[in-house]
C-alpha cells in the first residue's frame, strides 16, 4: 500500500480507543480524519476518488451495524480498503465480512492490535514488527478474475483454462475454480480426472480441507460435485472455496455456471474484476446486461466489471450503445478474444488446452494478451518479457493470417 493513502473512520465514543489502536498498527493515525456519524462516512468515500481513502469502521451505535456499514462502503467499490474493528471477533463474524467484501478484521485486544485469525485468503503467518504488515499481506493477496456470461456455449470454460496457462508460463501458480457446481467441465479442458469432490469438504473448509488438484504445471483446479444433486451443499461455501484456493496461489480464476446461482453471485461480490463474456450469437449481447445489472444490484462496483468480446470479428467494432440502457457498462473495458478455428475446439476437447497455449495463433495470442492486460490493471503482472509485451499491445497492431490481417486483442 502506498504511504500517500489517506485513511477515514467511523466509530462512537466509547470505540474511539479501540479505533486509533487499529489505525496505530496499519500507521494509518497520522492521516486518520473521523467523520460525525456512519451517513458523513459514505459521503466522504463517495465523493473520493477511487482508491484515494482507507476506511476504518469501529464501534457504532444500536441504529446501525459497524459489520453492514463495513460492507456497504465496501460494495460502493470506491476505498481501497476496508477495515473493521471488533473486540473478540468470531469466526462466524470473519466469514461474514471477508463474503462482504471486507478486507481487514482488527481485534485491538491483547498487547498490540493484531488481525484476528487472518482470513484465509491472507498468508497465516504471525504478525511483524513493521506497523504495515497488514497491509502489506492484504496487498499480497491473489487476485480473484471471474468469467460470467449468463448464457451456455459463449466460451469463458475454454477462456478460463487458456487463462490459467499463460498466467502459468510467466512462472504464476493458478488457481482455476469451477462454481458450475452441479455440470462444470473445466478440469476436462486438461485432460484430467476430479480427483477430490468438493461435496466431501462441506464443513471442512476452515480445516484442513482442498479442493484442488493439480491439472497442469503451475495450474491447480476444482472440479464439480460428483453427483450433480449434491450442488445445493456446497453453493453457500462458494466464497469459502475460493478463498482457500487462493492460498499459496498468485491469480485465481473462476469459471462460472450458466445462470446466476447463489455461488456466482458469491464470485462476483469478492472478485477483483467481473468479465462479462459474450459471442456475438443472438441474445449474448441482452444475457450479459441482464448479469451486469444484477452484479450492480448485488453491490459490485461498475469498475470493476470489465466485458470480453469471444470469437470477435476483427474487422468489426464494438457497440457500446449495446449496454447502454442495462447499467451503464458502455464505460467498461472491453477485451476481445479472436477465433482460432476447428483447431481450438478440437483440441480442447482432447484435454490439450496447455498445447493450444503452446501454439502462435490468433486464439492463442489474444487470450495470452487479455490475461497480461487484466493482470497489469490489478498490478499484479509478473516480472516475464513476453507477459510485459502482451500487455502493451496497441488495438492498431495486427495479426497474421492465411486470408489477410487480424487485430490484436485490447
Amino acid at each position: 500500500m502506498s504511504d500517500a493513502c489517506e485513511w477515514v473512520g467511523y466509530c462512537i465514543d466509547e470505540g474511539i480507543g479501540d479505533l486509533q489502536r487499529a489505525a496505530g498498527t496499519l500507521g494509518a493515525l497520522d492521516e486518520l480524519s473521523m467523520a460525525h456519524d456512519a451517513d458523513e462516512l459514505r459521503r466522504m468515500v463517495r465523493d473520493s476518488e477511487v482508491g484515494a481513502l482507507g476506511v476504518i469502521v469501529g464501534m457504532t451505535s444500536d441504529g446501525v451495524s459497524d459489520v453492514n456499514l463495513a460492507a456497504a462502503i465496501a460494495k460502493d467499490g470506491r476505498a481501497r480498503v476496508v477495515a473493521l474493528v471488533r473486540r473478540g471477533a468470531s469466526g462466524s463474524l470473519r466469514s461474514r465480512a471477508r463474503n462482504a467484501g471486507i478486507d481487514l478484521v482488527l481485534d485491538p485486544t491483547g498487547e498490540e492490535c493484531r488481525e484476528a485469525e487472518p482470513p484465509s485468503s491472507l498468508p497465516s503467518s504471525p504478525p511483524s514488527a513493521d506497523p504495515r504488515s497488514l497491509l502489506g499481506q492484504l496487498e499480497r493477496r491473489a487476485p480473484v478474475i471471474a468469467l460470467c456470461s449468463g448464457r451456455g456455449g459463449a466460451g469463458k470454460t475454454t477462456i478460463v483454462a487458456g487463462m490459467a496457462c499463460a498466467a502459468a508460463r510467466w512462472g504464476m501458480r493458478v488457481a482455476a475454480v469451477d462454481l458450475d457446481l452441479s455440470c462444470g467441465n473445466l478440469h476436462s479442458c486438461f485432460g484430467v480426472r476430479p480427483v477430490v469432490d468438493p461435496t466431501s469438504l462441506v464443513g471442512e473448509w476452515g480445516s484442513e480441507g482442498h479442493a484442488l488438484f493439480s491439472a497442469s504445471p503451475g495450474v491447480s483446479v476444482t472440479a464439480p460435485c460428483g453427483r450433480p444433486e449434491m450442488s445445493e451443499l456446497v453453493m453457500p461455501q462458494a466464497a469459502s472455496l475460493v478463498a482457500r484456493a487462493a492460498e499459496g496461489a498468485d491469480l485465481v480464476l473462476a469459471d462460472t455456471s450458466t445462470t446466476f446461482t447463489d455461488a456466482v453471485a458469491q464470485a462476483a461480490q469478492m472478485c477483483d474484476r467481473l468479465v462479462l463474456v459474450s459471442d456475438g450469437a443472438p441474445g449474448s449481447m441482452a444475457a450479459i446486461a441482464r448479469m451486469g445489472g444484477l452484479a450492480v444490484r448485488l453491490g459490485v462496483a461498475r469498475t470493476r466489471i470489465s466485458r470480453l468480446e469471444n470469437r470477435a470479428n476483427p474487422h468489426a467494432k464494438t457497440d457500446f450503445s449495446l449496454l447502454r440502457a442495462e447499467v451503464g457498462l458502455e464505460a467498461a473495458r472491453v477485451f476481445r478474444v479472436f477465433d482460432g478455428g476447428a483447431e481450438v475446439s478440437e483440441l480442447i476437447a482432447a484435454g490439450q488446452v496447455a498445447s493450444l497455449m503452446g501454439l502462435t495463433g490468433p486464439f492463442s495470442r489474444s487470450v495470452s494478451a487479455v490475461t497480461a492486460q487484466l493482470l497489469l490493471e490489478l498490478g499484479r503482472l509478473p516480472d516475464d518479457e513476453e507477459a510485459r509485451r502482451l500487455s502493451e499491445e496497441q488495438t492498431t497492431k495486427r495479426w497474421p493470417f492465411s486470408l489477410g490481417l487480424r487485430r490484436e486483442a485490447r
